[in-house]
């Protein structure tokens, strides 16, 4: 029994020991080892048949996309976000920046080469001749404008307007004035140093009549006499005329109506003082008949 025992205990050893030299890896390596190694394995390659790649993850470096679209990548499309987003900002800063002390470090040279043309010593020194020229200016200069201060006519702030300057007759303003009567008004007003002109605009008279009268008012002060509220409104929207709504009469004549606006428009201007005397003239624009559709005729007036 003995031996027999020992017979199988050293069969059994030499069938383990050809087992051993023969093992091969298990499902149960497959199953539980293999998948994590796949897991720990952050390498993950991906083949497509694609002529250009395309990524799948985001490209979130928006400082490359602007680098791209600076030397012009071939097909590159630079994203919108680059209009906006700080970091376009930032560089938009930078530049100015870097621009601004190009242009300090080019003045500064500048005046470093500028340094040497530049009178020093007994060169720096005015002639007697230029010395007392520049005194001369500047003591007139100063006689000017205490004689302009002390005969002034308006606050020190405002500037003197350009129908009391006078003007003249020149070839460039009379090509300016080709209508009807717009020239002999002109001259009129030139002649007779008019400050003021009163347009008698009846009720027949529409809006269009009176846009030729706008290119008197650098030359005149102009007083729009209107029938109707529309039209007061409509001149006053042009920021030209002074306005003054008067109420027709139709039992009154055509030379009675004619002297009530004229009478009632020189009471106007003298109380909003666009005349400063009453013997400064004036030019009175009026329709020769009633209800006509244009101001066809003019006279200049001076109350005596």
């Amino acid at each position: 029994m003995t031996e027999v025992s020992e017979k199988s205990e050293g069969h059994e050893d030499k069938h383990h020991g050809k087992a051993d030299n023969s093992e091969t890896l298990g499902s149960s390596f497959f199953d539980i080892l293999w998948p994590l190694i796949l897991d720990e394995n952050t390498c993950h390659i991906e083949s497509q048949s694609e002529e250009f790649f395309m990524p799948q993850k985001p490209f979130d470096k928006l400082k490359w996309h602007t680098y791209l679209s600076q030397v012009g990548f071939p097909s590159y499309m630079p994203p919108h976000e680059l209009r906006c987003c700080e970091a376009a900002k930032r560089e938009e800063v930078q530049e100015e920046e870097a621009q601004k002390e190009a242009n300090k470090e080019a003045e500064e040279r500048k005046a470093m080469a500028q340094c040497d043309f530049l009178g020093w010593g007994s060169q720096a020194i005015r002639p007697v001749d230029k010395e007392v020229t520049y005194l001369r200016e500047q003591q007139e200069r100063r006689q000017k404008l205490a004689y302009d201060f002390a005969n002034r006519r308006y606050p020190w702030t405002m500037q003197t307007p350009s129908h009391e300057l006078g003007f003249e007759m020149t070839t460039e303003v009379q090509y300016c004035f080709r209508g009807y009567m717009e020239l002999p008004i002109l001259q009129a007003i030139h002649d007779h140093n008019c400050n003021l002109m009163i347009i008698d605009i009846g009720s027949e008279v529409e809006l269009e009549d009176c846009h030729r009268w706008i290119k008197y008012r650098p030359y005149v002060q102009m007083l729009a006499l209107v029938r109707t509220p529309q039209m007061e409104r409509s001149l006053q929207l042009l920021n030209v005329f002074h306005t003054l709504l008067v109420e027709e009469s139709g039992e009154n004549s055509w030379h009675d109506e004619l002297l009530s606006s004229l009478r009632s428009g020189y009471s106007h201007a003298q109380k909003i003082q666009l005349l400063k005397s009453c013997g400064e003239p004036l030019v009175y624009v009026f329709s020769r008949y009633r209800d006509i559709c244009t101001c066809d005729t003019y006279k200049i007036i001076r109350r005596l």
